[in-house]
């Protein structure tokens, strides 16, 4: 309700047109594949910080939510969640992944094998490096090409992750364990639904459409309400309502909304940056793009029109 509350900009009359139209089953759809990239977020980075605490605290430190946290989530869990990650996370956040990844592996290393120095520096220090230069092989014609165009933001995410691993496998000095992981934490749970509200706010529940009408000549775009014998209902962009008589419409494309527009076209070899490993491996038909004028409110010019 809070979806349709927002799409309707406040406005009472047209958000009871949209719960007339818009069912249950559109809203929990667009709920579980916006935010399909979020549970691998906090178990990962809640585990990851977890274990920083467990290493770190000196002899006799109390248990914490953090610390318990560790102590019942089983292994095979961890890794579900990665490999979850890794197929719904878009590319340009894998670096990260495998950051928090190698974290978690270094520190339970580190907690479990406190002995066994060759292992914990094998996986503490050397894995990372090996990632690290892997990493920056696969992505180093994006990152180069993030510089040029001046996406500091994207360059960032691929260049920042790789060095900061093996400064996070080892312990943080005692008398600030508790403060630099118990704080991050709780901070994330407490903003945490805010930014999600505030993400699933904007994801789209109705489609995209451009209508090209005669009669005057023109295109109109919106959101497809309802559609009966007569009228196609449409909402815009500024939450207003049109009706548009069926017998004016000319042609209907589907277009992307400005939600799916990339805000980047840079590529590691052939794969967009801002796609994820799901979306190549499953067939996906895309809506038609700015190559067609109408979804940019353009008529179509045929022939006869010119």
């Amino acid at each position: 309700m809070l979806r349709l509350w927002h799409l309707s900009r406040q406005d009472l009359h047209t958000m009871l047109l949209l719960v007339q139209n818009v069912g249950p089953l559109d809203l929990v759809s667009s709920l579980v594949i916006t935010l399909m990239w979020v549970p691998p977020v906090f178990l990962l980075g809640g585990h990851a910080l977890g274990l920083l605490y467990v290493v770190s605290a000196p002899p006799g430190a109390p248990d914490s939510w953090l610390s318990r946290t560790v102590d019942r989530t089983p292994d095979w869990v961890l890794v579900v969640t990665a490999m979850w990650a890794a197929i719904a996370w878009e590319l340009r956040f894998l670096p990260a992944l495998a950051m928090v990844v190698l974290i978690i592996l270094g520190l339970t290393m580190r907690q479990r094998y406190p002995e066994r120095t060759l292992i914990i520096r094998s996986v503490c220090l050397a894995l990372p490096l090996v990632v690290a230069l892997a990493t920056y092989l696969w992505f180093g014609q994006a990152i180069a090409d993030a510089f040029v165009r001046g996406e500091v933001t994207l360059a960032l995410l691929l260049l920042v992750p790789p060095p900061l691993t093996p400064m996070l496998t080892g312990p943080i000095p005692a008398r600030f364990a508790r403060a630099a992981t118990h704080v991050p934490a709780a901070t994330a749970a407490l903003l945490g639904p805010f930014l999600l509200l505030a993400i699933f706010l904007q994801a789209p529940v109705l489609p995209w459409v451009a209508l090209e009408l005669n009669e005057p000549r023109q295109v109109v775009l919106g959101s497809v309400v309802t559609v009966d014998d007569t009228m196609t209902t449409l909402l815009d962009d500024e939450a207003k309502v049109r009706f548009v008589p069926n017998s004016s419409v000319v042609a209907k494309v589907l277009c992307e909304g400005s939600e799916s527009v990339p805000y980047s076209t840079a590529t590691a070899h052939g794969w967009p940056v801002e796609e994820s490993a799901l979306s190549w491996a499953l067939p996906a038909k895309h809506p038609t793009g700015p190559d067609d004028p109408r979804c940019e409110g353009r008529p179509l010019l045929t022939p006869a029109a010119r």
